[in-house]
């Protein structure tokens, strides 16, 4: 389908919020057959090329795309989002669509830079906090809890799932919270996961410098925490209960990390916009945010601790481009604008 002039909407804000409320019945993977990945990808249709027709402001805009095909009048060819936005929408009975996955966007990052995908979310501490001795135990405490989370939800999410359910039986309540339920977050763990990524397997300081130029940034001069992944050897193997610090997150895949803690008063979960006030007025502990433009944003108040995810990323079809090849020529809608998805994206496909 031939593209149509359209202004094209700058945000600089990503928020992963999103409401997954009508689905609170699981459906398996098997009801789900559009879910395949076209692993093929001709290098030459992206030659100096701009795919992107359109942007919305958060990952949740791209939900109704999704079900309904349409933004703003015109018929899309193609989505950029996030595996929990594209499976609440396979499940939506009432969806519009054809949904498949065309691409995922990590793979073909991958297949490019030789990486096993690319930094998404990252975990901030603040450098107050980080060079309190008197705290040292309580914070290794809480990067304990943090990384068990971390790999109960790369094993299946079982752990996060309770939580959740524990927190309240009412999924609009766990969607209030988290941006999604109990029954998505375990849908979504079952058919494809949500590329967290584990303390062990966080790249190493240098290891980042492959990806400056692809995602523009020289990981070289970040800030990177006294306690960062690669360095990390506590002094405790001990987890915790108890929210002993603020922390603030982005609703939607990142704060699953965080279920353990969904009825404390300092855990924080919101928008885009919640989160970058967070970096501004440096009074949260922890901060988790898209890793680059964390990077940006942590200045003299914050360093990188851990990654989160790396690499949740897809193109969709919504079945409406009738030659089904993906291209420049088609209409395509993605979100965040100048953020790591897009940035990532952009390397992938248009460099």
């Amino acid at each position: 389908m031939k593209k149509i002039s359209l202004t094209l909407l700058s945000f600089l804000t990503i928020s992963i919020l999103f409401s997954c409320q009508g689905t609170s019945s699981l459906v398996s993977s098997s009801n789900i057959s559009s879910s395949s990945t076209d692993s093929s990808f001709d290098d030459t249709v992206n030659e100096t090329k701009e795919y992107i027709d359109a942007y919305v402001s958060s990952v949740g805009d791209t939900g109704p795309i999704l079900t309904l095909g349409m933004h703003e009048g015109t018929k899309v060819d193609y989505v950029i989002s996030s595996y929990p936005i594209i499976y609440a929408s396979m499940i939506n009975e009432s969806k519009a669509t054809d949904l498949s996955i065309k691409y995922d966007v990590a793979q073909e990052f991958g297949k490019k830079f030789s990486t096993e995908g690319f930094p998404q979310a990252g975990l901030f501490i603040k450098k107050s906090l980080e060079e309190d001795e008197s705290k040292k135990e309580s914070i290794e405490k809480f990067l304990n809890t943090f990384d068990a989370a971390i790999d109960d939800l790369i094993s299946g999410g079982s752990q996060a799932v309770t939580n959740m359910n524990n927190y309240s039986s009412d999924v609009s309540v766990q969607s209030s919270r988290f941006g999604f339920n109990a029954n998505v977050l375990k849908g979504v763990q079952e058919t494809n996961g949500l590329a967290f990524i584990a303390r062990d397997d966080n790249p190493s300081k240098d290891e980042f410098s492959i990806f400056n130029e692809p995602l523009g940034i020289d990981f070289s001069s970040s800030p990177f925490s006294t306690y960062y992944s690669t360095d990390y050897n506590p002094s405790t193997s001990e987890t915790t209960s108890e929210l002993e610090f603020t922390v603030t997150s982005p609703s939607g895949a990142p704060s699953a990390a965080l279920t353990a803690f969904a009825s404390s008063d300092n855990l924080v979960t919101g928008s885009a916009q919640t989160v970058q006030a967070a970096f501004a007025s440096a009074e949260s502990d922890f901060i988790i945010f898209d890793s680059v433009n964390g990077m940006k944003l942590a200045g003299d108040n914050y360093s990188l601790v851990r990654m989160v995810t790396f690499g949740n990323l897809y193109v969709v079809s919504t079945g409406n481009d009738t030659d089904e090849t993906f291209s420049p020529d088609d209409y395509v809608v993605s979100y965040g604008q100048g953020l790591v998805p897009d940035l990532a994206f952009k390397a992938a496909f248009e460099g």
